[in-house]
């Protein structure tokens, strides 16, 4: 067990999953300098009604971009899944006594096998839905711009993902690309320590490092479409298929992979089943869009 600095969201994190946060509450930049400085993770907890979740994850800062007024910028990166098992309420934010859970993958193998391969089928088909919708949303407004429509070019299919895959780089369209690149927000960033750095108002774009983009891209459609790591692959898509705050959380706190898998394809099979049908229940998620406040 060890004590370390609470972060209460709206949201869940996931193992293996990136998130933007934006860092204004002065409790809050304190708890983030002292990170910092001691070079250690604090915890993101869903804030529940009545208190908090039992289960959170444990964030490591990646990046972290510092303002003139104390304010932050962070990349975190989801590490372990942890337990609460004591609050403590010394310092200015909340502490909690963790416990970090182990990550069983549950039996048997071949059934845990077999369920990571079709969430992988499924949400391939859950990013070619998502991106044809938008791409029908964009042939909309050119027609009534324009009178006439593009037919769209590449969609997402485990064959081009495959085909990708065995080539020397990542070759996937463009369109794919974005459209992975928006939903896993690079969730594979690399180790090391965290990069600090101050906000510069006159250089506010982003790096255009394409082979970073494909370095982080192909590890990231490797761990999406693979059986090898169902841990991983249970954690990633539950981080990045748009589901509720309450669903999320019920994956997270899943038991074992197997679970968790097949609670993903109930959900997949939901979602893409109103897709296909042009409903979309849940809007474009502003968690993969812009950072989240404190």
């Amino acid at each position: 067990m060890r004590l370390i600095p609470l972060f209460p969201l709206d949201i869940v994190l996931f193992p293996g999953v990136a998130l933007p946060l934006h860092i204004f509450e002065p409790r809050y930049r304190l708890m983030v300098k002292r990170c910092l400085e001691a070079g250690t993770p604090f915890g993101i907890v869903r804030s529940e009604r009545g208190g908090l979740a039992e289960i959170g994850t444990v964030a490591e800062i990646r990046e972290a971009t510092r303002y003139v007024d104390g304010r932050w910028d962070l990349v975190v990166l989801g590490a372990a899944r942890f337990t609460i098992t004591r609050l403590d309420r010394e310092e200015p934010y909340q502490r909690g006594e963790i416990e970090t859970i182990n990550e069983p993958i549950g039996a048997p193998a071949d059934e845990v096998a077999a369920a990571a391969e079709r969430v992988s089928e499924l949400f391939i088909d859950y990013l070619d839905l998502l991106r044809s919708e938008e791409a029908n949303d964009e042939d909309d407004e050119e027609e009534d711009d324009e009178g006439e429509s593009e037919a769209d070019g590449d969609v997402v299919t485990p064959e081009a993902i495959d085909e990708a895959m065995q080539e020397d780089e990542v070759s996937l369209s463009s369109e794919v690309v974005a459209e992975i690149e928006r939903l896993l927000i690079a969730s594979n960033g690399p180790t090391g320590p965290t990069r600090i750095s101050d906000y510069d108002e006159a250089n506010t774009e982003p790096d255009g490092d394409d082979d970073e983009s494909d370095e982080l891209l192909g590890s990231a459609i490797t761990r999406l479409t693979g059986t090898d790591d169902p841990v991983g692959l249970s954690h990633v898509v539950s981080g990045v298929v748009q589901l509720s705050a309450e669903q999320r959380q019920a994956l997270l706190a899943a038991p074992t992979a197997l679970e968790r898998l097949r609670m993903l394809k109930a959900h997949l099979d939901r979602e893409n089943l109103l897709l296909a049908r042009g409903i979309r229940p849940w809007v474009a998620d502003p968690r993969a869009l812009r950072p989240r406040r404190n």
